[in-house]
């Protein structure tokens, strides 16, 4: 296990098992036609945090939009940098609360609470585990020590600003037992309604996936999430995580 993000002895922000990168890159070479899912019977992904997830996820539903937005990209892993390069996407834009320039992204330091982009900017935004940090500490990631509880809801409502009518969020979070970190929140099912309604999205797919300490992760539905929070189970990270797919009105 290595850590990818600075840590405090008070918390580890993000940490990656070894082989876990291999495993990712080896799913996203995989893809066929149409969304992934988690195959029931892939290898065991214990010790693995759910980036094995939402990086296929994601990369999977991008349907060759022209101009994308990723969320939160100073800190990316590689691969998934590099899958996003060979998406084919004409404009691929990257935000982030540091400066830091990412080849093949055109890089904006912003809030994302107030983005420097026009109405109806962007066919497709992603935000893969980075809006649940929004509103609080970011110094561990370069950014300001915050305490605002409705961050989360002001980015996505940003992020639904700046989408093309009929255009799409892709985002994901963690998931299980609702719980308030000073650096990041989870959700649970009701926190996440709540977010989403506030904000004027539709929801078109929801995919809810669990950590078990024996098989790693594997899809599964809200009433048999456990209840669950951060870096329990002998988790990594999340014991859970939603990927969301969500729509701006036509």
């Amino acid at each position: 296990m290595r850590e990818l993000l600075g840590a405090t002895p008070a918390r580890r922000l993000y940490t990656q098992a070894d082989g876990e990168t291999s495993l990712i890159a080896a799913e996203l070479k995989s893809l066929r036609p149409g969304p992934w899912d988690l195959d029931a019977t892939a290898a065991s992904t214990s010790g693995m945090s759910e980036r094995v997830i939402e990086i296929p996820w994601v990369i999977s539903r991008i349907r060759g939009e022209r101009r994308v937005l990723d969320v939160g990209t100073a800190w990316a892993l590689p691969v998934y940098l590099d899958a996003m390069r060979a998406a084919g996407v004409s404009e691929l834009w990257g935000v982030d609360l540091v400066a830091k320039a990412v080849s093949g992204f055109r890089m904006v330091q912003a809030d994302v609470r107030a983005l420097p982009f026009d109405d109806a900017s962007f066919g497709l935004v992603i935000c893969i585990s980075t809006i649940e940090h929004i509103g609080l500490d970011n110094s561990g990631y370069g950014g300001l020590a915050q305490s605002e509880a409705s961050g989360d809801v002001l980015a996505l409502r940003e992020l639904a600003r700046i989408l093309v009518p009929g255009g799409r969020v892709l985002i994901t979070v963690p998931f299980g037992r609702r719980e308030q970190h000073h650096w990041f929140q989870q959700y649970d099912q009701a926190a996440w309604d709540d977010l989403v309604g506030n904000t004027g999205l539709r929801t078109a797919e929801l995919a809810y996936y669990r950590y078990g300490d024996v098989r790693g992760w594997r899809r599964t539905s809200p009433p048999e999430l456990p209840d669950r929070g951060f870096q329990e189970m002998g988790a990594p990270n999340a014991t859970g995580v939603l990927c969301a797919e969500l729509t701006a009105p036509a």
